[in-house]
C-alpha cells in the first residue's frame, strides 16, 4: 500500500477494516488440516501461513488489546502457528491485511474517538483500548487445568511479576461450541457415554462438582483420596462437605511436590485392566449412572498426560460439560476450567494472565500451585450453572442473528447464520466497536455510517476474513457463494 493511502487511513480510518491475524501454536491443537484454525488461517493470515500435516492448530485468537507489540515477523514463522490475534495485545498484535506494516493499536491511539467511540472511551478513559479478547480454538487435547485471576489478584501479580502476568485485569470468558459434532469428526474420541449427549461438538471441564458427587468419589475410589495425602482432611470433608474444606482438599491435591504420579497411574492402570477385562471402566470406579463416563475419562486424560495430577483434579472434582453446536458456558475469573475437545468460539476481558495446575511441566505446576489455588472461587455447582444461554439479538433486523451475553460489561458475542432462503441479514447501527470473522460461506460485508447511505464501504469477505467495523455503522450482510454463510462477532456497548 502506497505511503500517502496508509497514511489516511490513519488520519480517516474507515468504516470497516480487514485484519491480518497473528498465528501461534500449542500442542493441543487439532493436527494440520483437521483443525478450523488451519482452514481460517490462508484468509486470516494471508499468504504467510502455511499448513503441515504433522502441526497442531489450536487457536485462532481475535485478540483486542490495545498495546504495541511488534510482532508482525510472527506472521512468517514456520507453520507450527496456531493462534490468530486480531488486535494488539503484546502477545500477538494484529495489523491491518493491506497495510501489514500498521499494527491496529496504531489505527486506535491515532484515532480513539473514531475507532473505538465516545462512550467506551467515556467508561475507560485511563485505557484507550478495546475491552474484550476474541479467539476461536480447535482442541484435541485437554488444555491446562486453568483459573484467570480476578482483577485484585491479577494486580497483585502483575505489580510483582510484569512479565509473567502482563495485565492487571481480570479475565472472565464465553465458550461457545462452533464445530460439527464430535462422534462425526475423523480421529476425535469424544467420551459421549449417554445417548443425549451424541450431539455434543465440544467437552470439557468447568466449574467444581456438587460437594456430594465429590464426597462420593472420595469415599470410592482409594487413588483420590491417598493423593490428598491427608485422611484427616479427607474424613473432615466426607463428614461434613463444606466449600471451605473443598479449598483445602483440592489444594491439597493440587500441590502435592510429586504431583501423586504414583496415585494417578495406579488407578489409570486399575481402570484399563477393568475395561480390557470386558467388564468395562466404569467398573473400577463405582455402581452409580455416571461411572462409565467417569472411568473412560480417566483412560482418555490419562492417556494424553500420563501421570498428571490434573486427570483426578479434573475428572473427580469438576464438571464434565457438553455442549451442541450453538450452546455457551460462561466462566467468570477465579473459576477452575480445563477444555478437552472442539471448535469453539472464545471471548474474555482483556488479559493474558492464567494461573495453571495441572497438564503443564510439573516444575510450572510447583511454581504455581499456591496463587493457583489462592485464586479459586470453589463455586460448587452442577454443570448448569456455568450454561450461557443465547437470544435474538435486538439490534439484527432480519432476526438471523443470536447474541450470548455474559454478566459483563466489557462485550457480547453474536452468531450471524445465512442460508440460500435467508440471505440477507443487517446489523446496527452498532455502539461500539465490532470485531468478525467469516466461518462459512462467502459473504458481502457492507458497512455505512447511520443516515450516511451513500458512504457505505464494502468487501467480499470468504472462509476466514476478519474485519474491523467502527461504532455508529450499520453492517449488511448478504450470503453470495456457498450453501450457507456464518459470521461471528465480539462488539462492545451490544
Amino acid at each position: 500500500m502506497a505511503a500517502t493511502k496508509a497514511t489516511d487511513i490513519l488520519v480517516q480510518p474507515p468504516n470497516l477494516i480487514r485484519l491480518k491475524a497473528a498465528p501461534n501454536n500449542y500442542d493441543w491443537g487439532k493436527i494440520g488440516n483437521a483443525s478450523l484454525v488451519s482452514k481460517v488461517g490462508p484468509n486470516a493470515v494471508g499468504r504467510d501461513f502455511r499448513v503441515e500435516d504433522n502441526k497442531p492448530y489450536s487457536e485462532a485468537s481475535l485478540l483486542l488489546d490495545i498495546r504495541e507489540f511488534h510482532l508482525w515477523h510472527l506472521w512468517t514463522l514456520p507453520t507450527a502457528d496456531a493462534i490468530l490475534w486480531m488486535g494488539t495485545h503484546r502477545n500477538g498484535p494484529a495489523h491491518l491485511f493491506d497495510a501489514p506494516d500498521i499494527p491496529l493499536q496504531k489505527l486506535i491511539t491515532t484515532s480513539p474517538t473514531h475507532t473505538l467511540g465516545a462512550p467506551l472511551l467515556e467508561k475507560w478513559p485511563q485505557s484507550p483500548q478495546l475491552p474484550f479478547l476474541f479467539k476461536i480454538l480447535s482442541i484435541q487435547k485437554a488444555l491446562p487445568l486453568q483459573v484467570h485471576p480476578d482483577k485484585d489478584l491479577a494486580a497483585q501479580l502483575h505489580a510483582k511479576d510484569p512479565s509473567s502476568f502482563v495485565d492487571a485485569n481480570h479475565k472472565p470468558e464465553i465458550a461457545v461450541a462452533i464445530g460439527p459434532p464430535l462422534r462425526t469428526v475423523q480421529g476425535a474420541d469424544p467420551v459421549l457415554v449417554r445417548p443425549a449427549d451424541q450431539d455434543a461438538a465440544f467437552t470439557g471441564f468447568v466449574g467444581f462438582r456438587p460437594l456430594e458427587e465429590i464426597r462420593t468419589f472420595l469415599l470410592g475410589v482409594s487413588e483420590l483420596w491417598r493423593a490428598v495425602g491427608d485422611d484427616g482432611l479427607v474424613d473432615s470433608f466426607i463428614t461434613i462437605p463444606s466449600q471451605a474444606l473443598l479449598r483445602r482438599v483440592f489444594g491439597a491435591l493440587v500441590s502435592r511436590p510429586d504431583g501423586a504420579e504414583a496415585e494417578v497411574r495406579a488407578l489409570y492402570k486399575r481402570v484399563k485392566e477393568s475395561a480390557n477385562a470386558g467388564r468395562g471402566a466404569g467398573a473400577a470406579i463405582g455402581r452409580g449412572d455416571g461411572a462409565e463416563e467417569v472411568g473412560r475419562l480417566v483412560l482418555k486424560v490419562g492417556d494424553q498426560y500420563p501421570g498428571d495430577v490434573g486427570v483426578l483434579a479434573c475428572v473427580f472434582c469438576m464438571n464434565y460439560v457438553k455442549l451442541k453446536r450453538g450452546e455457551a458456558v460462561y466462566i467468570g475469573a477465579d473459576e477452575v476450567h480445563a477444555y478437552l475437545e472442539g471448535d469453539i468460539i472464545e471471548c474474555m476481558a482483556t488479559s493474558d494472565n492464567v494461573l495453571n495446575a495441572g497438564f503443564v511441566d510439573p516444575a510450572e505446576r510447583r511454581q504455581q500451585a499456591h496463587a493457583f489455588v489462592s485464586a479459586l472461587s470453589f463455586t460448587a455447582r452442577p454443570a448448569s450453572h456455568w450454561a450461557l444461554p443465547h437470544e435474538p439479538y435486538h439490534l439484527a433486523r432480519a432476526h438471523r442473528t443470536q447474541a450470548y451475553r455474559p454478566p459483563l460489561e466489557e462485550f457480547a458475542v453474536l452468531g450471524t447464520t445465512l442460508a440460500q432462503n435467508a440471505r440477507e441479514e443487517r446489523l446496527g447501527p452498532i455502539k461500539g466497536p465490532m470485531v468478525g470473522i467469516v466461518l462459512k460461506g462467502t459473504v458481502r460485508i457492507r458497512a455505512s455510517a447511520e443516515a450516511k447511505e451513500e458512504e457505505n464501504e464494502e468487501m467480499r469477505a470468504e472462509m476466514g476474513t476478519v474485519v474491523y467495523v467502527r461504532p455508529g455503522n450499520e453492517v449488511a450482510l448478504e450470503l453470495v457463494e456457498g450453501d450457507e454463510g456464518e459470521v461471528w462477532w465480539a462488539e462492545w456497548g451490544a
